[in-house]
């Protein structure tokens, strides 16, 4: 019988979809370590907001009831700013952060499309095959009796 035509281009289709397999898989890894960060960065800022209040009652306590100059008082109120100045950095990096997410998001779907438009290509091409092996196999047993007929002895008549 004789090979199929196209197997090579099934080689090709099967190790697109092998890559598009991998880049569904990196895509997924990607946005599992976007949400990861994105969940840390969270407890960041809780943690942070928590800190900055009790910091900010710290430095209160330490300068009650003390004598400051305008200088030392403005120095303590730009202290307090820039603790805010830090939460509204990492709330920031949170917003970055699901921004990309966001994007790695359409990747994914990107990602899925393109594995299964390459499956889909394979298939039929697959399908195909199946096709042209059972008209192979027909177009032998036509030939197979084809040879017989012509091989039938004849009757001898006498």
């Amino acid at each position: 019988m004789a090979t199929y035509p196209l197997s090579k281009l099934i080689g090709l289709r099967a190790h697109r979809v092998d890559e598009a397999h991998r880049e569904h898989l990196l895509a997924i890894k990607k946005v599992d370590q976007v949400q990861t960060a994105i969940k840390k960065k969270k407890q960041e800022i809780d943690d942070y907001r928590i800190w900055k209040e009790e910091e900010i009652q710290r430095r209160y306590d330490s300068v009650m009831y003390k004598k400051l100059s305008s200088d030392d008082f403005e120095k303590f109120k730009q202290a307090l700013a820039n603790l805010n100045i830090g939460e509204l950095k990492l709330e920031d990096e949170l917003r970055n952060l699901k921004n990309d997410e966001d994007n790695l998001k359409k990747e994914l779907e990107e990602a899925k499309q393109a594995l299964k438009k390459a499956n889909s290509e394979l298939n039929k091409l697959e399908e195909h095959k199946k096709i042209w092996t059972e008209m192979q196999k027909i177009e032998n047993e036509r030939k197979e009796e084809s040879e017989l007929e012509d091989f039938h002895s004849k009757k001898n008549e006498f």
